[in-house]
């Protein structure tokens, strides 16, 4: 700003809330962001967003994950099979496994564990057959977002896009709208400044 050179893109605040699988989906459900059963649902903090704070306190944010193979097992009886087991920190492929039924939990879990070393893992329930729909959103320093549409990458090979299409016709006009409006919610409730994807 000394110099009139403005970084364009979102600030390390957003960044630091979104960028993380687990705080982001707890930042989410507490945007009223409509969420897929996971092992943080209902962990919220919602009081903090609408205070302008996303810092997830630390026993907050651990009640949303897994950190045994027996904390697995009792949070994959409220989440339901199938279930995927992902690292936090994992991406590329790395650190997810699916899971059709308890028999396979245990293995799935140490995979995840010793593929991203070090990684808060937590459950969410596959969704079979859905489409994955992403919406773009533009917003300023002002507080002010737009969305742009969106696109669909269901197109996918090992957990990896393969193809992006847009505009994404798959899902009811009225149901994308909806969409649009929760992206809307969840870039306004982390201060988001810039163009962005929300998946």
């Amino acid at each position: 700003k000394k110099r009139d050179i403005v970084f364009l893109g979102p600030g390390a605040g957003a960044m630091h809330a979104l960028g993380d699988k687990i705080g982001s989906s707890i930042i989410a459900q507490s945007a009223n962001v409509p969420c897929i059963e996971w092992s943080g649902s209902g962990v919220e903090i919602r009081d903090l967003i609408e205070s302008g704070n996303t810092d997830i306190p630390t026993e907050t944010y651990h009640k949303a994950c897994v950190s045994t193979v027996e904390e697995a097992v009792a949070a994959a009886i409220k989440v339901g099979y199938p279930l995927m087991v992902k690292a936090s920190e994992g991406g590329g492929g790395k650190g997810i496994r699916k899971v059709s039924h308890e028999g396979e939990l245990a293995d799935a879990f140490l995979q995840v564990r010793a593929e991203v070393v070090g990684s808060p893992i937590f459950l969410m329930r596959l969704f079979s057959g859905g489409r994955h729909l992403e919406v773009q959103v533009l917003a300023d320093q002002h507080g002010q977002v737009v969305t742009l549409n969106g696109r669909d990458c269901s197109i996918q090979r090992r957990h990896q896009k393969i193809i992006e299409e847009g505009p994404p016709i798959a899902a009811d006009p009225a149901v994308f709208m909806r969409m649009e409006k929760a992206a809307a919610g969840l870039a306004k409730a982390v201060g988001y400044v810039g163009v962005g994807t929300v998946e």
